[in-house]
């Protein structure tokens, strides 16, 4: 079964903090973001929903080993900073929907914040664009290739990343920004396979071009996008700008 993820849960009566070794626990102390009187059934309820919208484990935030029973996790200990990272995260979340809640919303269903908001089942909570291209400029494109296949192959069809064509150009168009143009243009290679019909990428592969300066390669890149789509404004815009009429 998997272990919940119990934030700021601190097993021990109210009279004081005991040693772990009870599951569930009598009571609640040092619970800094939930309220104290909060019944036990609530909170691991709670505490389950984080586990699953980070896909963690208790022992994330609180000492102890993955294997280890509920009973013999030291839930009391903040020596992790985890723990502590996530008592801000709840309470920017608390913010975040009591300013939500002042925003006129006629006509619409209510919208409430959460941890799955942002977080999706993953731990850190950035686009699959800003993890390739920070993979491609510190590491170079064969690394960054192997983690989007990677994320791929564990998390497509999830709500995790989006895989659409849209990522790895962004990547790419980053990557060459920082000075890493071959990287970039292995990243779009690796996106055509995905999207042989794409005329987005060869506007991407165009401008990429063009920060590397060959202006007949940023050209071809324009034309074959034109030839997919024949009113892209964008690429008949870039020909007549490097004099290239279309």
């Amino acid at each position: 079964m998997r272990a919940f993820l119990l934030v700021g849960l601190l097993l021990a009566p109210a009279a004081g903090a005991q040693a772990p070794g009870k599951w569930p626990p009598d009571s609640l102390v040092n619970t800094q973001v939930i309220p104290h009187g909060t019944s036990m059934t609530q909170v691991v309820g709670t505490m389950r929903n984080f586990s699953f919208d980070l896909d963690v484990r208790c022992t994330y935030c609180h000492v102890g080993e993955d294997d280890t029973p509920l009973a013999q996790v030291d839930f009391a200990s903040d020596e992790k900073r985890n723990k502590l990272v996530a008592r801000q995260m709840m309470l920017m979340v608390q913010e975040v929907n009591r300013r939500l809640d002042t925003i006129p919303q006629p006509g619409t269903p209510e919208v409430a914040v959460t941890c799955a908001t942002c977080h999706r089942g993953v731990v850190r909570p950035v686009p699959l664009a800003t993890i390739i291209s920070e993979t491609a400029i510190a590491a170079g494109s064969d690394s960054a290739i192997r983690t989007y296949h990677a994320l791929r192959e564990e998390y497509h069809g999830r709500d995790a990343y989006d895989f659409g064509e849209i990522s790895l150009n962004t990547a790419a168009f980053r990557a060459a920004r920082a000075g890493k143009i071959e990287e970039a243009l292995a990243l779009l290679q690796v996106n055509e396979e995905q999207f042989p019909g794409s005329t987005a990428l060869h506007i991407s592969r165009g401008n990429i071009y063009l920060m590397r300066g060959d202006t007949t390669a940023a050209a071809e890149s324009f034309r074959e996008a034109l030839r997919r789509d024949s009113t892209h404004g964008e690429a008949r815009g870039r020909l007549r700008a490097i004099g290239r009429e279309p």
